[in-house]
């Protein structure tokens, strides 16, 4: 091993000299060695349990991530969590709102602070990008910022599209060359802000749309400078008993309260690819069901059981719990320790497994 060490020594001697050579002639240092901290890659969590363990434990700053798929699946409650929970560790984060839904006392039940998130709603797409980028070079000077989220990239308006005559034919793909040079000029001063984009679907009527019916708007360029691409998609209605008035009486019945969401990752370049998991999305409380988290993920992990149609947990303290939905939601919110103690064991098992093999 001794000779293969000192060969090591010398090649980093070597490679520290090409460097330093490099960085004189450009009188700024544009070369660094892969071991530089700078590289490292720093992730952030969500506010899911499920997405955590579905990208490796978090989001990647200084990089581009693009959540799109159905409507009413939680995009954007996503995007405003992790924005919110980087706010409580002390950051500061923007966010640009071409859809003009920004709710702050939505933002501010999902634990935000709308007085310290900066909010721009420009015209133009190109208002829009020119503002992402002013906001990029302030973190590279050391401002604090560590979350942008953009909702949604459907909405931007190019400035030719604004200008365009409603009678003349419009021009094809003005958003797509638009996002082409914006995440150009983005990722390449970007360093350590995290960019969360929403999207939505589109039919694809063009050549081999039999194989791909629907496509993200905006064009190609988001699936190549994404880091991170998650897929929100519905696969059933969850319900349950509520009083509809019809046709003069009042009946009790069954009334959808949300939907499960299954989310499968794409395209990641920071964790393993091609990973899914799913929650229940609360459309009548406009959140992500928290108990359901709980569940499919302990049931993946093995730590929960399925008796019936009731879920079972041992506990370290050999107590047992058992019961439905609804009972495992009211455990959680009044039980602080028992539901640390799952997140705890959840979280481990997703560090794990996002480690390399």
């Amino acid at each position: 091993m001794a000779p293969v060490k000192k060969k090591r020594s010398k090649q980093r001697s070597i490679a520290h000299t090409l460097m330093t050579e490099i960085n004189s002639v450009y009188e700024r240092p544009i070369m660094k060695l892969a071991s530089d901290p700078d590289l490292e890659i720093i992730k952030i969590p969500t506010p899911s349990l499920v997405i955590n363990r579905i990208i490796g434990g978090g989001m990647a700053l200084g990089r581009h991530v693009e959540l799109f798929g159905d409507p009413n699946t939680g995009k954007s409650t996503i995007m405003y969590g992790t924005m919110a929970l980087s706010q409580q560790r002390g950051n500061i984060c923007g966010l640009v709102d071409p859809e003009g839904v920004f709710d702050a006392d939505w933002f501010r039940h999902l634990g935000g602070f709308p007085e310290e998130l900066l909010y721009a709603r420009p015209d133009t797409a190109e208002e829009i990008i020119g503002a992402l980028r002013i906001m990029v070079e302030k973190a590279v000077e050391g401002a604090p910022i560590e979350v942008i989220g953009i909702d949604s990239q459907s909405a931007m308006v190019t400035k030719e599209q604004v200008e365009q005559d409603p009678d003349k034919e419009e021009r094809v793909a003005s958003q797509a060359r638009m996002m082409s040079r914006a995440l150009r000029l983005l990722t390449t001063r970007n360093k350590k802000v995290l960019f969360i984009w929403t999207n939505q679907l589109r039919s694809n009527i063009g050549f081999g749309s039999q194989f791909q019916p629907n496509v993200t708007s905006g064009g190609r360029a988001m699936s190549f400078y994404a880091t991170t691409r998650l897929e929100f998609k519905k696969t059933g209605a969850v319900t349950q008993s509520g009083k509809l008035a019809e046709k003069g009486e009042l009946k009790t019945k069954p009334v959808k309260v949300g939907d499960w969401i299954q989310i499968k990752s794409q395209k990641e370049k920071t964790s393993r690819p091609y990973q899914q998991g799913a929650y229940i999305f609360r459309t009548d409380k406009g959140r992500i069901d928290f108990a359901s988290e709980i569940i499919h993920l302990g049931l993946e992990d093995e730590i929960i059981d399925k008796k019936g149609n009731k879920w079972v947990y041992e506990s370290v303290d050999g107590n047992e719990y058992s019961g439905d939905l609804k009972f495992w939601n009211k455990l959680l919110s009044d039980d602080e320790e028992l539901c640390d103690e799952l997140v705890n064991a959840i979280n481990d098992q997703t560090h794990e497994l996002s480690k390399v093999s």
